[in-house]
């Protein structure tokens, strides 16, 4: 879906400083708040932005067990 919908991204591995659940991070390139309509509910774990190299939490959703 991002790819068809032009969006600057890439998917790597989580980094170092950061946790999650699955170890893949998508990196999206957007104005602030068009990140949400990548969200998908029960999937994404968390959202966070990097300025200035250091990372920011900017929302955090439940995610279903698997």
């Amino acid at each position: 879906a991002l790819q068809a919908a032009g969006m600057t991204f890439r998917v790597s591995d989580i980094p170092r400083d950061l946790r999650g659940g699955c170890g893949l991070c998508i990196w999206l390139t957007c104005p602030p708040g068009e990140e949400i309509q990548w969200v998908i509910p029960g999937l994404t774990e968390s959202i966070y932005c990097q300025q200035d190299g250091v990372w920011r939490c900017i929302a955090h959703y439940r995610v279903s067990p698997r």
